[in-house]
């Protein structure tokens, strides 16, 4: 588990600094990881969003990114950006694995023939790339930590993510599915396999229409 996770009661103290001079957190010695010393942070206080849950607000998706401990401050930065794509791509994934499964059932589709599970990952790998290049950074918290290796940064970041760009995405992954399924039910060798193909075209075809959210 991550070290930050120790910084938790920072979140209750702080000193106020002057006008841009750094700002010094003590965290008591019973509460923090051995050896370890909150020295520096960009703000007085951890802001309240960096224990926040994804949201999703005037169209954007909004996701925490989490460092590890760097040894600079822009590995830190890099790693909380690759974290949050992380947690966007986990967090919608699971929204549409059940989806998917919520609609192969209100269809009457076997999981031979629609697997959930299956084509969330094929969400999920596309979904990775076109988050990458969508991900903006709306806010940063800086930590600077005395470790017994040395000096250490933990960088939270607040992630924004455009709702139509995952909503894309589902409908492109279906799509590809929806056109599998047509080629199917027309290679069948026989009329039930036929039948079943043409209902998972049809199934995969709602599913493109309605993107993540119905």
């Amino acid at each position: 588990m991550k070290t930050w996770v120790y910084a938790l009661v920072a979140v209750y103290l702080g000193l106020a600094g002057c006008a841009g001079k750094p700002k010094i957190m003590d965290v008591p010695a019973d509460m923090a990881a051995p050896d370890e010393n909150l020295i520096w942070s960009s703000e007085a206080r951890r802001p309240g969003w960096t224990l926040e849950e994804p949201a999703t607000e005037n169209g954007m998706m909004r996701f925490v990114g989490l460092s590890g401990n760097y040894a600079t401050e822009q590995d830190g930065r890099d790693d909380a950006r690759r974290n949050s794509i992380s947690s966007v791509v986990s967090y919608t994934g699971t929204l549409v694995r059940n989806k998917f499964e919520r609609a192969r059932v209100s269809f009457g589709l076997d999981s031979s023939v629609v697997d959930p599970t299956t084509s969330a990952r094929d969400f999920e790998r596309q979904l990775a790339v076109n988050v990458a290049k969508q991900v903006k950074a709306k806010n940063w918290y800086i930590e600077k930590w005395k470790m017994p290796t040395g000096v250490a940064y933990r960088v939270f970041l607040l992630a924004e993510v455009p709702q139509a760009a995952v909503d894309e995405t589902v409908k492109g992954t279906a799509r590809d599915m929806a056109k599998k399924a047509e080629q199917q039910a027309k290679e069948a060798a026989d009329e039930i396999a036929k039948k079943q193909a043409e209902k998972a075209a049809a199934f995969w075809k709602q599913m493109q229409e309605q993107g993540l959210l119905e």
